[in-house]
């Protein structure tokens, strides 16, 4: 399978030296992670409840086939971008201040991560956080509540195998 580059398209927000250097360690592992063939065959195997995929027309559609949600999540197709599958994964990461408990969201093509979190957390959990929120980029969704399916969900799952994949290495 094709392996897939990590990129930043855009950083804002980066205030300090240090933050540049850690969003460049964390590039790394994702990267590190998404190429590996334990965190493909993981998607493969996975037990998905929620398959929601967003078109950019906002009709949405559910993705029965892991082997279409892995090739959907490796194929680098960002929505809103008007550009190919080109196996490049493009990050727009913006550091935000809230007070609010996640560790960040997703805005249109863009992953938003609070300051603080950003700074407190390891890399190894900033790198979760931003493939399930790169998740949300290529247009898979899941409940905004938290209901019984949404750990299940494409988002959720797949960060979590990631978390899995982190851990190990």
């Amino acid at each position: 399978m094709k392996k897939v580059k990590i990129n930043f398209y855009e950083l804002l927000n980066f205030t300090k030296r240090s933050d540049i250097e850690k969003a460049n360690r964390v590039k790394l592992l994702i990267e590190e992670v998404v190429n590996n063939p334990k965190f493909r065959d993981e998607i493969l195997k996975a037990n998905f409840k929620d398959r929601r995929f967003r078109n950019e027309d906002q009709t949405i559609v559910t993705i029965d086939d892991n082997k279409e949600i892995l090739n959907r999540l490796i194929s680098g197709k960002e929505q809103f971008r008007d550009e190919d599958a080109d196996y490049e994964w493009d990050f727009r990461i913006s550091l935000y201040r809230s007070i609010t408990g996640e560790v960040g969201k997703r805005k249109k093509e863009s992953v938003l991560t609070k300051k603080k979190k950003f700074r407190q957390r390891s890399d190894r959990t900033i790198a979760a956080h931003w493939i399930h929120e790169y998740i949300h980029v290529i247009g898979f969704t899941h409940d905004f509540k938290r209901t019984e399916i949404r750990p299940h969900s494409v988002p959720y799952l797949v960060g979590s195998i990631a978390k899995e994949i982190l851990k190990a290495e």
